[in-house]
């Protein structure tokens, strides 16, 4: 492929688009040639193997999720090329050495912007040193160093990250493929397999526990949040004192002790930004380059963070506690500056480490949209014109603009009601992704000239056959697993009945939370609404989008059209029971469930009549000539029809219970599949 000259001092990174890679022109003027044989072998690698196009967005744009990908990825991209190229092996002390680099970097570009070292990053780090202990012959050892939560963390999932760093296809599977159970496959498809089983490594194993990291790095960022405001609150008041900024009600949780300790941290962290500022003014800087405080002249120093190591356990949990007390409001005020401020130091962390992925979520939606033919307004006008001849273009103008208005105030809904059912979709998500992700077989295959063990009883049959050690194939790789996928249909009443009592509140409500968490869990999953007809929100193999969210957030008006034209008067259970289960049944999965959402009370239209439709008679007829396993869900009170009609069921359930009752249920759906 291309290699070419980036712009001086901007890295070097596989350029997606173009197929091209591109290096820093004054690394190839200062470094070592054995490093720049290193890092462009290793770009080269992430060409050749690295995928991530497979991966929801939503997914991958969780806080921290793509670092815990990069850090993993890139030993997997360097046992590969070390593997396949015998020369990179010797400069694999390089790509340590390059990684110890990195690390020192953003410590200190963590003191800088953040305040403290996320936990998160440390793990990630953490990861990498010990894929090189293994380079080396030694054992894992983790670092004594590291807080006591991080190295619980990756004690628990080490093992899991080298079982995803050692899934990568040999040179002979990439070039020409191979077979995966019967089934023989080009190259490109090997590639996406093993890319794929480690990336569910790390979503299914990894993850759960470096979340619970991310977790808490966002409580110290929410308490940084929050002393960013007192330091401004300080510098408007001029006051010497640290302590002035603090709230009174905070003051009234302190001793005077904590109060001083505070203060003087507050103090302190606005002294250092005013003496960088005043240095960078007295060098010509001003604000020019990035992370420059504001210069002493233009004004107050936007201040620097506050060193949260240098506070008290029990004086940070007690700013915790007091942030837990504040107005929900204010809550979610420093939650989103928290979060902006991870993302941006998350994003910064990857520009350096992420160099070397070939792809990603994020970019690839980017490209798609830009990808996007645009039309001007003038355009846009004499097409409408063209399609409604002889209507008033401001007529349709403001139609236009409440069409718009709708939408938006159903995007708005859906946003608002996610925010609120937020705990639940996390912990939904646990309890389904153990009950989904029944672990892989963890098997070796052997046949392989080189690899991580050795197959002992092979390499026995090899010397009596004479086979020299250098054309042995007795050595093993981590094999690709063989799992089970599900296909899930969630089949929503908007009924005119569901109307009543908030039943749609509620079912929207877990709707939502069902919805974002099988998304989450890269299920194939489709969204249907019925009354008397079928309402498609979201499709099989269609990811969760921005659009899809505004649509369904009018899943709450549909229910109100009960006039005697109207839709919502009709609840064609039944046929659309069939209509979803064929759909269902299409898809090509081990495991199939729909998911009926209803109060279970039928009330069937002219077009779909009772006769030809009846409920129990659709439910047995899916239950018996189709694959797919029937689960009702009744949320809120009045929806013990659910009961009566559906053998596997819940009904009557508020929806703060829903994430352990449904959990239960689809355990044991799941675990007795034959049987249902």
């Amino acid at each position: 492929m291309p290699v070419d000259l980036n712009e001086p001092g901007a890295g070097w990174h596989w350029d997606f688009q173009d197929n091209v890679i591109r290096i820093d022109p004054k690394d190839l003027l200062e470094k070592p040639i054995d490093y720049l044989r290193f890092v462009i072998s290793h770009e080269g690698g992430h060409r050749r193997i690295s995928r991530t196009d497979f991966i929801p967005l939503e997914e991958w744009k969780q806080p921290g999720f793509s670092f815990m990908m990069n850090a993993i990825e890139d030993p997997r991209d360097n046992n590969f090329v070390a593997e396949s190229y015998p020369k990179f092996r010797e400069q694999m002390a390089l790509a340590y050495q390059e990684d110890l680099d990195f690390e020192a970097k953003a410590k200190q570009k963590a003191d800088q912007k953040l305040g403290y070292q996320p936990r998160f990053m440390q793990a990630g780090f953490e990861y990498i040193k010990q894929w090189f202990r293994e380079t080396e012959g030694k054992d894992f050892q983790i670092s004594e160093s590291l807080p006591d939560d991080v190295k619980a963390a990756v004690a628990a999932t080490l093992e899991s990250a080298r079982d995803s760093w050692l899934r990568y296809p040999s040179r002979q599977e990439a070039d020409n493929g191979g077979k995966i159970g019967r089934k023989k496959v080009d190259g490109e498809t090997m590639i996406k397999e093993y890319a794929r089983t480690s990336y569910e490594i790390n979503r299914d194993e990894v993850w759960p526990e470096f979340k619970k990291l991310i977790e808490a790095d966002m409580e110290d960022q929410k308490t940084q949040e929050l002393l960013k405001d007192m330091q401004q609150s300080q510098q408007e008041g001029d006051e010497k004192s640290g302590q002035e900024g603090l709230p009174q009600n905070l003051k009234d949780k302190l001793t005077p002790e904590e109060q001083q300790a505070l203060g003087e941290a507050i103090k302190s962290a606005i002294e250092e930004a005013r003496k960088e500022a005043e240095s960078a003014e007295a060098q010509g800087q001003g604000e020019e380059g990035e992370g420059k405080p504001q210069s002493a002249s233009e004004g107050k120093p936007s201040g620097k963070p506050v060193n949260l190591d240098s506070l008290p356990q029990e004086l940070k949990q007690k700013i915790k506690d007091y942030i837990e007390s504040l107005p929900e409001d204010q809550r979610r005020e420093i939650a989103e500056k928290a979060q902006a401020a991870f993302k941006e130091f998350e994003e910064a962390l990857n520009e350096e480490l992420q160099g070397k992925m070939s792809d990603n979520p994020e970019r690839k939606a980017e490209r798609e949209e830009a990808a996007q033919p645009s039309e001007s307004r003038s355009e846009r006008q004499d097409r409408t014109e063209r399609e409604v001849p002889g209507v008033d273009p401001e007529e349709l103008r403001k139609y236009r603009e409440r069409i718009a208005k709708e939408v938006k105030k159903d995007a708005n809904v859906y946003e608002t009601m996610r925010q609120e059912v937020l705990p639940l979709i996390d912990k939904l998500e646990t309890e389904l992704r153990e009950i989904f992700v029944a672990r892989k077989a963890q098997g070796w295959k052997s046949g392989f000239t080189t690899g991580k063990r050795i197959d002992i009883k092979r390499r026995i049959q090899e010397k009596a056959k004479a086979v020299p050690a250098m054309e042995s194939k007795a050595w093993q790789k981590r094999e690709l697993p063989r799992e089970k996928d599900y296909a899930i249909s969630l089949l929503v009443d908007l009924s005119g009945s569901m109307a009543r009592d908030q039943k749609i509140e509620e079912t929207f409500k877990a709707v939502i939370v069902l919805s974002e968490v099988l998304n989450r869990l890269s299920i194939n999953l489709e969204i249907l609404g019925f009354n008397d007809r079928l309402y498609e929100y979201q499709s099989f193999g269609e990811q969760m989008s921005k659009l899809i969210r505004e649509h369904m957030g009018g899943m709450l008006e549909e229910v109100n059209d009960t006039s005697d034209t109207g839709k919502a008067q009709w609840n064609d259970d039944g046929w659309a029971l069939e209509q979803a289960s064929e759909r269902l049944v299409r898809q090509k999965a081990d495991q199939k469930f729909l998911v009926v959402l209803s109060d279970g009370t039928p009330e069937e239209s002219p077009m779909h009549p009772r006769g030809k439709y009846e409920l129990g008679k659709m439910i047995k007829k899916v239950l018996d000539e189709t694959d797919a396993r029937l689960i009702g869900l009744g949320i809120g009170r009045g929806t013990e029809h659910v009961g009566s009609y559906y053998p596997n069921s819940i009904a009557n359930v508020k929806v703060k219970e829903m994430a352990e009752k449904l959990a239960d249920l689809i355990k044991e759906v799941v675990a007795n599949y034959d049987k249902f």
